[in-house]
């Protein structure tokens, strides 16, 4: 019997190692990329790994916002829809429109191995080199992380506003319009760190048809040119620096979601 709730406990405990290897991404799906003025259209907030189905409610999601021409506009009545959350919003103006929010800050502090192991599969190997060179690899990992989630639908004719940056701390900005991309064109794209060229960021690209995968780093001007195909793309990349305090690393993630035609 002891035996048996020693099993237990040890089992318990690597699923719990394993679900703390990398907190889910949060991205926003609209029910449809290409829409016209006045229409209403479901705008999911997802949650998942995988692409395109959310796989848990976000319990922290905050700001959720509509950027137009008009300028920003929270969104209201957000409810439970399945494992996921959602609104209705009415598409008032023509041309690009930027939906975004934020999934609030978190701590976890993870076993040394589990953190270790995240570090390497989200392209923060600098991080590890870091540890390594304070004599923390066998210390647990304390981190903060906050999530920002950015998707960009079509109303009618396209103009410009594809490009704009809204202001999230960590933000991936198209330098061409996803929906006017011909057929084997690459998108190219921008990070920003505070409104500031990112450097040596990894990115990875998920679509429908092809799992999670790395595009590659940004450049010195935080560029990055990514092959894309017909479908839906999810793209996301995390930032993480040394803090202080209550925890050690402090990180910020970002996903950006579009539709190529």
């Amino acid at each position: 019997m002891r035996r048996m709730i020693a099993l237990l406990f040890a089992f318990v405990a690597i699923v719990l190692s394993a679900g703390n290897l990398a907190a889910h991404y949060t991205y926003i799906l609209p029910e449809h990329f290409r829409v016209s003025s006045g229409d209403t259209v479901l705008v999911g907030f997802h949650s998942g790994d995988g692409f395109p189905e959310s796989t848990a409610i976000l319990k922290r999601l905050q700001e959720p916002a509509i950027h137009t021409s008009r300028g920003k506009l929270a969104i209201d009545g957000l409810k439970e829809d399945g494992k996921r959350l959602a609104a209705t919003v009415r598409v008032a103006d023509a041309g690009h429109i930027i939906v975004t929010a934020v999934n609030a800050a978190s701590t976890e502090d993870m076993r040394p191995a589990s953190f270790e192991k995240y570090l390497a599969e989200e392209g923060l190997g600098h991080i590890i080199a870091a540890r390594k060179e304070r004599g923390e690899s066998e210390k647990n990992g304390k981190e903060r992380y906050t999530m920002y989630a950015k998707t960009i639908l079509l109303s009618g004719a396209p103009g410009e506003a594809y490009k704009t940056a809204v202001g999230l701390p960590l933000e991936i900005v198209p330098e061409k319009d996803p929906y006017r991309l011909q057929p084997g064109e690459a998108l190219p794209v921008r990070v920003l760190l505070r409104g500031a060229p990112a450097p040596n960021l990894e990115v990875k690209a998920t679509s429908a048809t092809e799992p999670a995968h790395v595009v590659g780093r940004t450049d010195a001007q935080g560029r990055l040119t990514v092959p894309v195909n017909k479908g839906q793309w999810r793209l996301h990349t995390i930032h993480m620096e040394r803090a202080s305090g209550e925890v050690d690393w402090e990180s910020v993630w970002t996903t950006l979601t579009f539709e190529v035609s």
